[in-house]
């Protein structure tokens, strides 16, 4: 694949210094953005094969679904959350996101203003908590505000667990490793009944994902294999794409040269946020990386 390459420090900085004088270089803000845009798009696709197993062919960008597909994690970011929506806002969250936004800014359960830290956590409404016993309500309670809206949001319940009789016939695509006629789990293993193969079901999942599956391209009849394809990615691979999908999101609805320069501050403000997401935008060393956006952000 021909991905796309990261975002040379040097154009940030020169596009900062020019907006602190209120100069918008169109030049730069559109080598900048796109470059950006084209970064995110990548971190997005990577991210959406390894949620949906369907792997875009190099030579002609056609999705190819993977074979073994029982064993793809519907989950984002390897979490065993569920995603739900605000019900005041429609946004996409995650109840750990609700969570940590108030680890990060604490506010008040009732009227959600910020709190003042000084000896106790204070609110302008007379309320009071301890720093532990603040972060112990967050750990317990079902009603906290929307990091959006600021909205109370309910924790989503459970998704019901389907529980399939012991003698369900097996999906068509699980196959013997050694014999390729339909095979069994139960009891914790993959069981052949044809030719007797029996090996643990964990140890089993762990050898698909080492395995070097061919894929063939339906469209251009191009093959390549998985694990070729999957070594390209490494630069690309996080468990948090949602920064990346946001500003995909956004960036084209922006018609103006400060707008443009919003939403590429934003992407930068969240990426210091989150360290470790930066390197996979930006063109350099860890710690070069955040002593430049400390200084942005300053």
């Amino acid at each position: 694949m021909d991905w796309s390459p990261r975002v040379k420090p040097i154009k940030i900085r020169q596009l900062y210094r020019y907006a602190r004088l209120g100069i918008y270089d169109d030049t730069l803000l559109h080598d900048v953005g796109w470059e950006l845009y084209a970064r995110c798009t990548d971190i997005v696709t990577v991210a959406d094969v390894y949620r949906e197993g369907r792997v875009p062919c190099p030579k002609c960008k056609t999705k190819i679904t993977r074979r073994i597909d029982p064993l793809f994690n519907k989950g984002e970011g390897g979490t065993q959350e569920h995603w739900f929506r605000c019900p005041h806002c429609a946004g996409r969250l995650l109840w750990r996101d609700c969570r940590q936004a108030l680890r990060d800014t604490p506010r008040c359960f009732d009227c959600r203003a910020v709190l003042q830290k000084e000896v106790v956590l204070r609110c302008a409404c007379g309320k009071t908590w301890s720093e532990e016993a603040y972060k112990q309500s967050v750990r317990t309670r079902v009603l906290l505000p929307c990091p959006h809206c600021f909205g109370i949001v309910r924790r989503p319940d459970p998704p019901p667990v389907e529980r399939t009789p012991k003698n369900r016939r097996p999906e068509p695509e699980l196959r013997c490793p050694k014999c390729q006629d339909l095979a069994l789990h139960q009891h914790g293993n993959i069981e052949c009944t044809t030719c007797g193969y029996k090996r643990r079901w964990r140890d089993y999942r762990k050898s698909l994902k080492k395995k070097d599956e061919k894929l063939e391209c339906p469209n251009c009849e191009y093959t390549f294999g998985w694990q070729a394809w999957r070594k390209t990615t490494r630069s690309l691979r996080t468990g948090n794409p949602q920064p990346a999908r946001d500003f995909v999101k956004k960036w084209r609805k922006c018609r103006t040269p400060q707008q443009r320069m919003i939403q590429i501050d934003m992407l930068l403000q969240t990426l210091h946020g989150r360290g470790p997401l930066a390197p996979l935008f930006i063109d350099s060393g860890e710690q070069k990386i955040r002593q430049m956006l400390d200084d942005l952000a300053s």
